[in-house]
């Protein structure tokens, strides 16, 4: 699972420029396994987004209950 901390730092890791910075002494492998890491989070965040979007709707009463 997933908590603040973790995602605090990976944020924190990206910003700094350590991710690009790290990114470049790899090998092929390695930079694979990176960017498989940055898109497992834009699926994160799609699946996220449609989690949220469907209970707003529902508080909402725009979309029924299980769709």
């Amino acid at each position: 699972m997933l908590n603040r901390k973790i995602i605090d730092e990976y944020r924190e890791y990206m910003e700094s420029g350590r991710w690009e910075e790290d990114f470049g002494y790899r090998t092929p492998d390695g930079q694979g396994e990176m960017l498989d890491m940055i898109e497992a989070l834009f699926q994160l965040c799609d699946a996220a987004d449609q989690v949220i979007s469907r209970k707003f709707y529902e508080k909402l009463g725009g979309m029924p209950h299980g769709q």
